[in-house]
């Protein structure tokens, strides 16, 4: 459990905790967004020209791409974790999502129960609003879960061009919110609530948090942001040096956002999160950003805006790594990125 003392000082506490955790011991994981000299590794170009080596994905459907693309990378199979699939009732149609739960064993017989009230993690998966799928982010996960030791709730959204904007934000909204309303038969601890996720998940999840600052019934304890997308389709140096040769190109940016959002609409903050007016009163949070990724500039934006508003934020940049690398679990960045986020997490939320 959070500490009493923690609960009464809110914000300030937990920063004080997140700030205090370890940083990733991996060299080239530096507190600041900025590129490694040497160049990407030598292993994320081995997985980039696997990627190259296929047709780029907007040459098809989004359904025939979320159908048959693999992942030959992936993080390795745990054991010791549970798995769940549920439905999460929205306004007219329902979410499916998957609750990871760590496995207590109990003497030599491998006895399997839970604890109540587990704290828990709230994650929305990457892919620009158009690919990705619980079983895509499975593996890295599971790993996730089981490193953290706390409940992680994978939230399947709907996806462009099905579903535009704001689809997914709303999607979010009322998952998130059920979650926190049946908390209890889920065995969650409400007070240890976090949400995050990836690229356009992490999007997702800093708009709930900007939506939702001023709610007391619940709040998020923490934003766990890998590499979020929070700019929209405005322009930044990085955006503008990393634009071909990457797993996220400028074409391949444009092909999510033309399937996601209207250009009439792109300036809206449930987009672009840093068209918000108010950065205040939303949850610390811990940012994780690649060294060659065209969204590496906007998460030190969105770093320094909350800094500026005083609100905690501890800062990861894997500079030799590329966007969406935490999924290729060949990488030792990607082995790295995810102990460091579950470290984060079990820090903040006081875990043993």
């Amino acid at each position: 459990m959070l500490s009493k003392e923690v609960l009464e000082k809110g914000n300030d506490a937990l920063g004080e905790i997140l700030l205090a955790s370890q940083s990733c011991t991996n060299e080239n994981v530096l507190d600041g967004a900025v590129k490694a000299k040497a160049g990407l590794d030598d292993d994320a170009k081995k997985v980039l020209d696997y990627i190259h080596s296929l047709p780029p994905v907007y040459n098809f459907e989004p359904e025939y791409t979320r159908r048959y693309r693999e992942n030959p990378f992936e993080h390795d199979d745990v054991k010791g974790i549970t798995k769940q699939d549920i439905s999460i009732p929205c306004d007219g149609h329902e979410l499916a999502a998957r609750v990871y739960r760590p496995a207590i064993n109990h003497g030599t017989n491998q006895e399997t129960e839970h604890e109540t009230a587990k704290p828990a993690l709230i994650y929305f998966h990457g892919g620009g609003f158009v690919l990705g799928s619980i079983d895509s982010y499975d593996k890295m996960l599971s790993q996730l879960c089981l490193q953290s030791n706390l409940v992680v709730i994978s939230v399947a959204y709907r996806l462009a061009p099905e579903t535009v904007f704001p689809g997914a934000v709303e999607d979010t909204q009322e998952a998130t919110d059920w979650i926190a309303k049946n908390a209890t038969s889920l065995g969650l601890d409400l007070s240890r609530i976090a949400i995050g996720g990836d690229s356009a998940g992490a999007n997702l999840a800093t708009v709930y948090c900007h939506l939702n600052k001023h709610r007391q019934d619940f709040k998020a304890v923490l934003q766990l942001l890998i590499y979020p997308s929070i700019l929209g389709n405005d322009s930044s140096p990085s955006r503008q040096e990393f634009t071909e040769n990457l797993l996220l190109t400028k074409t391949l940016l444009k092909w999510f956002h033309d399937l996601y959002i209207s250009t009439e609409q792109e300036k809206d903050p449930r987009f672009n999160v840093l068209q918000a007016s108010d950065f205040t009163s939303v949850p610390p949070a811990f940012i994780l950003t690649g060294g060659f990724d065209p969204l590496r500039d906007e998460g030190q934006m969105y770093a320094d805006k909350l800094k500026q508003n005083g609100i905690a934020v501890k800062h990861s940049c894997y500079t030799d790594m590329f966007h969406g690398f935490i999924n290729f679990g060949a990488l030792q960045q990607a082995k790295d990125a995810v102990t460091e986020c579950a470290f984060v997490l079990k820090t903040v939320m006081n875990i043993k």
